[in-house]
């Protein structure tokens, strides 16, 4: 499932979106640009493979793709990358757990371990996480399609991590700014879910009426500022 306009332009993060034709990003200041003008030909797109080009021009195609630019901007994808994943983990297995935290008993967090079985890992007894995913799905936090879309995000996010190497010497691979894209849609889900308990429980109270989409965990603060730096290293368009 692809991240729809209204999901990034509500987004909190300013990421190049991968339909570079129809959607714009802003900067930091709020200026508009496109993907194809920040992101071509640092991170070009289609494979080249020598069988169907002559050795000049995959020669050609290698040289670019080992340019210093090129370089840092897989690198820093590739972190970005990881670091959203983390954050996903993060909001949906432990976010899940502490949702039947019952408080501090003897010095040591204390949790309603009944609940927390009958409820949450029952759904996917073998795999904890997949069961909190079900269990989000089930609260409205996600839907199933993007539940699903996690198995390409970590696929994604194995290979960039065991991998690097083909990413940043083999014309054939480049990062997937798409998944990237559907990720951080998939995070800001599972974020506005968690305030929204944060609220309901009265969190926000001394606060007033507040809008869910102006709360930004700290950690997703760090996650916009990093995506920020990655952006403003981007050479520009020539």
């Amino acid at each position: 499932m692809t991240a729809t306009a209204d999901e990034v332009r509500t987004s909190p993060w300013r990421i190049p979106c991968p339909n570079a034709q129809t959607m714009n990003c802003s900067d930091p200041d709020g200026r508009p640009e496109k993907l194809s003008a920040r992101l071509s030909p640092i991170l070009e797109t289609g494979p080249v493979k020598i069988g169907n080009q002559d050795p000049e021009a995959y020669r050609q195609q290698l040289e670019a793709k080992l340019r210093p630019d090129r370089i840092r901007a897989t690198l820093g994808f590739a972190g970005i990358y990881q670091m959203s994943h983390e954050l996903i983990k993060t909001a949906v297995l432990d976010g899940v757990r502490e949702f039947y935290w019952r408080g501090i008993e003897n010095g040591a967090m204390a949790y309603d371990e009944q609940a927390y079985a009958k409820n949450v890992l029952v759904m996917a007894p073998k795999n904890k996480f997949r069961a909190s995913l079900l269990w989000l799905i089930e609260g409205d936090a996600i839907t199933p399609a993007q539940a699903d879309r996690l198995d390409d995000i970590y696929a994604h996010r194995h290979d960039l991590s065991h991998e690097l190497i083909k990413y940043i010497v083999d014309p054939d691979f480049e990062p997937d700014v798409e998944l990237l894209t559907d990720a951080l849609a998939i995070l800001k889900a599972i974020s506005r879910f968690w305030v929204s308990i944060e609220k309901d429980i009265g969190s926000f109270e001394d606060f007033g009426d507040v809008d869910l989409d102006e709360v930004t965990p700290l950690s997703l603060a760090v996650l916009q500022m990093c995506i920020d730096a990655y952006i403003d290293g981007l050479p520009a368009h020539q």
